[in-house]
């Protein structure tokens, strides 16, 4: 459970902190169980983070309760583990690409638990993907019955055919194929709740 309080949301022991505060200045409601008696500009609210979706991730408003400074960024709030809109999640996408592979620890945060994995595309042409995955079956021609020779005729030949056709026809014909491989995405971070 988190709190908001005003327009900010709050871990809980942040809020400890600030109704401790609030309590001792006498500023607190008579009845701070009634929620409806008081608005979150004077005193902290109940927010459940998990049961709301939000268009990023959350963290705690103070800044400096989830960890210390790190790969040359700041310190950061708790994390809230907020659920996301699916404009959360491209939001999120784009945040994460932008660090590329190697995350900070509150963005790894982030990535975990949203289940976003980064991937590494190494084609920038359909032949590149046509040609490795031939590649990959003479290998398996080779690993299976030792047909060294059988496996450089047939990257030979096919590499003639390759190089003869355009990508719209090897896309035309390994759509589904090329799609599996991760041929059609982008290097970057993506999770499941995405597709």
């Amino acid at each position: 459970m988190a709190y908001t309080y005003q327009a900010d949301v709050w871990c809980d022991k942040c809020a400890a902190h600030i109704i401790g505060e609030l309590q001792r200045n006498g500023t607190a409601p008579s009845d701070t169980e009634d929620e409806t008696s008081f608005d979150s500009d004077d005193y902290p609210k109940r927010y459940w983070p998990d049961s709301e979706e939000a268009d990023g991730p959350q963290n705690c408003a103070s800044g400096n309760c989830g960890g210390g400074p790190s790969d040359g960024f700041g310190a950061y709030g708790t994390f809230l583990e907020n659920g996301l809109t699916t404009d959360g999640y491209e939001y999120l996408k784009s945040m994460l690409d932008g660090h590329g592979k190697t995350l900070p620890a509150f963005a790894q945060e982030w990535a975990d638990f949203y289940q976003f994995t980064y991937h590494d595309n190494p084609w920038s042409i359909a032949h590149e993907w046509l040609l490795d995955t031939v590649r990959d079956h003479a290998a398996s021609i080779q690993d299976t019955d030792g047909g060294k020779t059988h496996s450089m005729a047939l990257v030979s030949i096919v590499n003639d055919l390759v190089s003869s056709l355009d990508a719209d026809t090897i896309q035309d014909h390994f759509q589904s194929e090329m799609d599996d491989d991760g041929f059609f995405k982008e290097s970057g971070w993506y999770s499941p709740e995405m597709e």
